[in-house]
């Protein structure tokens, strides 16, 4: 009997200690990330977070350790008082009857309710809810809208230029002075200013502005995805075998499939392990990629493990192994694509690594104007090599930063709209209209291979519009709300030709 009520309190503690868990990471994940939908929190829970920072995990717990430490004591003080015995007697006509007030023992039944409504509030705030409604909704916006490549004409030019790609972790063009369509009273990031202002810039106003973001975009795998398949990242949760696959996205014809068709060396690097959320996969199969990632920067003896920062290695050692990598490939006789990613800026407020200046109060901002110096002098080399007039830079965002929401509301002026930063350098042709666009990063992939002179029949690829032609995207015809709560809906198309043989197999053996 004894041992029945110590397994029972210790089932009721179990029980508590789960629902102050799941509170505590609910107002962490509510409060930190209020644009967050489940389809992203899904991708990484069934795709593994291997690779990430050990100073994103340590700042996740930091924040929810307090919170998760009063709820949990709050919820331990009832369980005291339940001594009572849950089982009454009922005296009737001298009979006795004994009554069951809970079919459970009390404990038990407080610590059960709990988790319950505890499951109850995350199924709420976290938008479980609306991720299952839009599992069960179908739209036909991808049907009727995407253009796949291999079935429009794509013409290249006869001399084919280089393509560098430069993705800076969760760049916003937010953090330029307002005058000059940024949303700070001053400018964090000068250099990038100053490259925007003098190259293309994709806007959203009149001034220095970029992509809004939509549904299946808005997270670095999906960001590098979209930009370069003009398609938002729907995958289905059914285990990590699916970003694991030699078939990621097997349907999807990307920037990748078309510049191996026609010839380029191709090369991917990332500071970081290039396996997380399965970026590796999607370059390999998608355009045969060579990539370079922290491991490779370990296997080639250019660092030991015992050198790892932050997700792998610091943005100074990016950018000068990216000028030996795009140096190696200049010396070849075919034309090249090179892209990389860089990792300093990622939240919680960024990695400071040696030479960073303290020109701010928050260290968000100085790690961001010290990215944007290594981005100046990452352009200012190219232009002075020889492979550099055939050569077109583009440098962009790959989504919105995640870094607290309080920090951008302490900033920005009411009414400002984010958007990501991008800037086309050396670009082959001049935009129609650059300026007063609506667009995303699903635009991007059709604009990046007319930057380097291709021209596209119909100016879409995808499910973006080429931005150097006068032709109207998807956000502007149906408007940006519109297009973000379509694409969140689910797509018979995508799940059969995009996903292809890996959903189907997928589902096979979720039945199972």
């Amino acid at each position: 009997m004894k041992k029945n009520k110590v397994i029972n309190s210790a089932v009721a503690v179990f029980f508590l200690f789960l629902t102050s868990l799941l509170v505590s990471a609910t107002i962490y994940i509510k409060v930190n990330f209020p644009t967050q939908n489940m389809d992203e929190m899904i991708f990484y829970l069934f795709n593994g977070v291997k690779g990430t920072s050990i100073d994103v995990v340590i700042n996740a717990i930091i924040k929810s350790l307090m919170p998760f430490l009063i709820f949990f004591i709050l919820l331990l003080i009832p369980i005291k008082p339940f001594k009572r015995k849950n089982v009454i007697v009922v005296k009737y006509k001298d009979k006795n009857f004994s009554v069951t007030l809970l079919p459970i023992k009390p404990k038990l039944a407080y610590s059960s309710i709990m988790l319950i409504l505890s499951l109850m509030v995350a199924y709420y705030l976290l938008g479980v809810h609306d991720y299952f409604q839009r599992l069960t909704s179908y739209s036909s916006i991808i049907d009727d809208h995407y253009v796949d490549g291999k079935d429009v004409s794509i013409s290249f030019p006869k001399d084919k230029r280089n393509l560098i790609i430069l993705y800076i972790e969760s760049a916003e063009s937010t953090f330029i002075d307002k005058n000059s369509g940024g949303g700070w009273d001053y400018t964090v990031i000068p250099e990038l200013e100053s490259i925007a202002n003098e190259n293309i810039n994709f806007s959203n106003s009149d001034k220095i502005g970029g992509a809004l973001p939509t549904h299946g975009t808005g997270w670095t795998v999906a960001g590098l995805i979209s930009t370069t398949s003009g398609i938002p990242l729907k995958i289905p949760g059914h285990g990590n075998e699916y970003t694991n696959s030699d078939n990621f996205l097997a349907g999807a014809y990307t920037l990748g499939d078309i510049l191996e068709k026609e010839g380029y060396n191709q090369e991917v690097m990332f500071g970081s392990d290039a396996s997380f959320g399965g970026r590796n996969n999607y370059y390999i199969k998608h355009g045969n990629h060579k990539v370079f990632d922290y491991y490779t920067a370990i296997d080639e003896g250019k660092m030991s493990e015992s050198e790892k920062v932050w997700w792998g290695f610091e943005d100074s050692r990016l950018f000068d192994w990216a000028k030996e990598e795009i140096t190696h490939l200049a010396s070849l006789d075919k034309p090249f694509n090179f892209t990389f990613l860089t990792a300093n800026t990622h939240f919680p407020d960024g990695y400071v690594e040696t030479g960073t200046e303290t020109l701010f109060e928050s260290q968000y901002e100085n790690v961001f104007a010290h990215t944007s110096k290594q981005v100046f002098e990452f352009v200012s080399w190219l232009k002075n090599q020889h492979f550099y007039e055939d050569t077109t830079i583009i440098i962009t965002g790959d989504h919105h930063s995640m870094q607290d929401p309080e920090f951008f509301k302490s900033h920005i002026y009411d009414g400002y709209e984010r958007t990501i930063y991008n800037a086309f350098i050396n670009s082959a042709i001049e935009p129609i209209n650059p300026k007063n666009r609506l667009f995303t990063q699903l635009d991007m992939f059709p604009t990046i291979l007319a930057s380097i002179g291709v021209e596209i029949e119909g100016d879409r690829l995808g499910l973006g519009t080429n931005l150097f032609s006068n032709r109207n995207t998807l956000a502007e015809e149906a408007g940006v709300k519109h297009l973000d709560v379509e694409l969140g809906k689910n797509s018979k198309f995508y799940n059969t030709t995009i996903l292809q043989s890996d959903y189907l197999e997928l589902m096979k053996k979720a039945k199972k």
